[in-house]
């Protein structure tokens, strides 16, 4: 058996190991009551936000150091850490020592000079204040509970994909492939957001890092500038992406592996040993329609968020700008433009999301085939990197982009006329075609999340093609304006920076009045 898969079964071993085992020593406990009210609030408020589940409690503790950071010592900011996570249900009641108040301590302290390098009076001071607020974060919370399986993962899938890639590009340096493949398995396999990825990258270049003490010694704004820049430059690598595609379209392969192996690990480690591939492909075909199923939901769920956060969006806009510019400025009560363009987008997202299929007989069958190659029970596989050719540049590129053109005003004239039949105006028009735009930019971006667990290339008939011919400078436009959009989500800075705070300190009167009135039941 290989190294690699024999450090990732033990981590799993050792994950089931330190599960069973009962913390020692003084356990953290709040109020079930004012647990309950803080689980509903970061509930309603993660509805709001299309992030992964594996980091919304990184994004909590995020959250909760840039509110608190600064105002008290590293000790009571960690006692107050632990108590907000517990509170949410991020972290177990009555499971949590009071010594890792002690450990998460130590962490923010180590951060303290290179906060301080980090001023607030400038712009570049301030993108250093949050990009240290990613990685401290992201420390904190490995500190509380270790990523073991998830590491030895990526250890795993960086060791058997280094062996079976050649490189046919010379875009990645040879100095530069092992970190930018690192990078781009954690992306792929491990789902790291960018937070994760500065914190990791970040401890590569600074090893002893995690493992040191409170730091003592002063940093200039300088220094931290740099280090910024040596770990951003590398995981902006403008070869990143490419090689972040071939890993993507293996990590599946490597997901199934680890829920096979996770079931039962020693089991597994002599069904590979034995090269008992019967036992095996079943394991991993079961396992894999248990992903297919999970995907399907979240899908179905990410659908229905969006369709109804469009149509509430386009009801608000109907309402505010288009039903008094027809009434006030046009003179006419034409409802027609306003109920389609209520009714029309919404459903269009949920028919383009709704839609999406996974080949899923042949996609088990690629991932058994490569999941052999990966275990060493089968036929080897190999894959290759390198760049495509940029059809955009050159004189051949101004040709295409010329008909590319073309083809969205045409697809954009040929909309505005069938509209205008309709009785459409100007401004209905403007706003039919803008939100199609972003209608299928999102679509297609909730369609592509199938990516994730396809080994197999989609297959794209002749109705795929047309439609790509048709509504790709649409979809490219509806990127484009999403890329450029303020990013300022109002619902989230609302709940962040005007609920969060007052109610988090609610909470806490809450449960201090709770305790006194249990101290004092306790005396009669």
């Amino acid at each position: 058996m290989d190294k690699p898969l024999e450090f990732l079964l033990g981590a799993i071993e050792k994950a089931h190991e330190l599960a069973e085992t009962k913390p020692e020593g003084e356990l953290i406990a709040v109020s079930e009551t004012v647990s309950a009210a803080a689980s509903v609030y970061e509930t309603i408020r993660n509805s709001l936000e299309y992030d992964e589940e594996h980091l919304l409690r990184r994004n909590a503790i995020r959250r909760i150091l840039k509110r608190k950071l600064g105002e008290v010592g590293s000790a009571a900011l960690a006692a107050d850490l632990l108590r907000e996570l517990i509170w949410a249900r991020y972290l177990p009641n009555k499971a949590i020592p009071e010594s890792k108040i002690g450990v998460l301590s130590s962490i923010l302290e180590k951060y303290h000079f290179l906060f301080g390098a980090a001023t607030h009076e400038t712009k570049e001071g301030q993108r250093a204040h949050d990009w240290l607020l990613d990685v401290v974060s992201t420390e904190v919370e490995y500190a509380m509970s270790p990523p073991i399986v998830d590491e030895a993962v990526a250890s795993f899938a960086y060791a058997e994909l280094k062996q079976r890639l050649s490189w046919n590009s010379e875009v990645i340096g040879e100095q530069d492939r092992d970190l930018q493949l690192y990078v781009a398995v954690h992306r792929a396999v491990l789902k790291s957001n960018l937070a994760t990825l500065r914190f990791r990258v970040f401890s590569l270049f600074h090893p002893d890092w995690v493992a040191g003490g409170a730091q003592k010694k002063a940093v200039s704004a300088e220094d931290l500038s740099k280090m910024i820049g040596q770990v951003e430059r590398s995981i902006q690598h403008p070869g990143q992406d490419a090689l972040y595609m071939i890993v993507r379209r293996h990590a599946i392969v490597f997901h199934v592996i680890r829920d096979v192996a996770d079931e039962d690990p020693k089991r597994f480690a002599e069904l590979v040993g034995a090269r008992n591939t019967g036992e095996i492909d079943s394991r991993i075909a079961r396992f894999a329609s248990d992903r297919y199923a999970r995907f399907r939901a979240r899908l179905r769920n990410s659908v229905v968020r969006a369709v109804l956060f469009l149509f509430i969006t386009k009801m608000a806009l109907a309402l505010i700008i288009e039903f008094p510019y027809e009434r006030l400025v046009l003179k006419t009560a034409n409802v027609t433009p306003l109920l389609v363009n209520i009714i029309f987008h919404p459903t269009m997202l949920g028919i383009i999301g709704m839609s999406a299929r996974l080949p899923e007989a042949a996609n088990t069958e690629a991932v058994i085939r490569e999941a052999h190659a990966f275990l060493g029970i089968g036929d080897d596989v190999s894959f290759a990197y390198k760049m495509r050719r940029p059809w955009s540049r050159g004189a051949l590129g101004v040709v295409f982009n010329a008909v590319y053109a073309i083809m969205f005003l045409f697809t954009i004239t040929v909309i505005a006329t069938i509209l205008r039949s309709f009785d459409f105006n100007a401004l209905s028009i403007f706003f039919f075609v803008f939100f199609l735009s972003l209608v299928t930019f999102f679509g297609l971006k909730i369609r592509n999340t199938r990516r994730e667990l396809m080994v197999v290339e989609p297959r794209v008939g002749i109705v795929g093609t047309i439609a790509d011919v048709l509504f790709l400078p649409m979809i490219r436009a509806g990127r484009w304006v999403a890329l450029r959009a303020p990013r300022v989500n109002v619902f989230i800075f609302f709940f962040d920076f005007i609920v969060e705070a007052p109610f988090k300190a609610a909470i806490s009167m809450v449960e201090g009045w709770l305790a006194f009135l249990r101290e004092k039941k306790e005396e009669i």
